[in-house]
């Protein structure tokens, strides 16, 4: 048995030293960095274009009160970094000194894709916004590199503003949203509520935020669906909307109960590549609610 012990003392002498030499970092260069909070600003652009570099880009970094005493922060730096389609990275600092926080940060896109040395956003990619803490004494604590990733993700239990702290923020790229293309007859190839499929609908474009689709329920729902479309980031919001005023009726213990109102209400992203829309939608009545169920239409 004590052999035995020394066997296992040994062993784990000989596994120690290894591990540190296996570290990416040499461990007295690990210096103390600041927290540096980053989010897309509301309202702007959520979602790269393959092929555009226009648009309204727009971060905002913040200090999270959390973390105290900052006076050995020089200034932050904006990095973006880029995953390309075939899983490598570059990495680039697109805006330099940063001094005041919060601060909102307006991208040029161009001028980012200039400095990654490309001239325009490819399907595949995804595009990240971090910051990097700039010292005093002159050296950077990074928020991003390949070796470790995104910095300081440990922290998101932290709240800023109201909601969870950030590291980064990230677009991905997309074919160009043209609602004129969403225009037509569609399939709905899933329809969880309804199960039938496939049927035909149509969809009609109302303004450069709106389609309606006729024919829900393989055409037993009466009127229009509503899809509210967001361009900044290809997602849609289906307000709650009356599909069948009329629906029937249903029998418990209790007696009948009308099944008037047959309406839903959800959320979920449009496809511009593949011309596709999907979402999810709680189905009511004026008696309740029979949850959520999930659709898919094609073009």
């Amino acid at each position: 048995m004590k052999n035995k012990y020394l066997a296992i003392i040994a062993s784990l002498l000989f596994i120690i030293p290894g591990c540190e030499k296996e570290l990416p970092y040499p461990v007295d260069e690990v210096k103390r960095g600041v927290l540096i909070d980053i989010v897309r600003v509301a309202g702007t652009d959520g979602i790269l274009s393959e092929g555009l570099t226009s648009g309204n880009y727009k971060v905002k970094l913040c200090i999270p009160e959390n973390q105290g005493d900052y006076s050995f922060m020089k200034s932050a730096q904006l990095l973006a970094v880029l995953q390309n389609a075939d899983g490598t990275y570059a990495s680039q600092v697109v805006t330099d000194n940063i001094t005041e926080f919060p601060k909102e940060v307006p991208i040029n896109m161009a001028d980012v894709y200039g400095k990654l040395g490309l001239t325009a956003p490819a399907l595949g990619q995804i595009l990240y916004f971090t910051a990097n803490a700039v010292l005093n004494d002159g050296s950077v604590i990074p928020g991003w590199t390949e070796v470790a990733g995104f910095n300081n993700k440990a922290f998101s239990g932290w709240f800023v503003e109201g909601r969870a702290y950030s590291s980064n923020v990230r677009y991905s790229v997309a074919c160009p949203l043209i609602l004129d293309d969403f225009a037509g007859t569609w399939t709905v190839t899933k329809d969880e509520w309804w199960e039938e499929t496939p049927y035909p609908v149509e969809i009609t474009k109302i303004s450069d935020t709106e389609l309606h689709v006729s024919g829900l329920c393989n055409g037993a729902c009466s009127n229009d669906l509503i899809i509210k479309v967001d361009p900044t980031d290809h997602s849609i919001s289906i307000p709650k909307h009356v599909l069948e005023p009329e629906s029937g009726y249903w029998w418990s213990d209790s007696g009948r109960a009308a099944y008037n109102n047959f309406s839903l209400e959800g959320a979920g992203t449009v496809n511009a590549c593949e011309l596709s829309i999907s979402f999810s939608a709680t189905a009511t009545v004026d008696a309740g609610s029979f949850g959520s169920y999930s659709f898919e239409l094609h073009k």
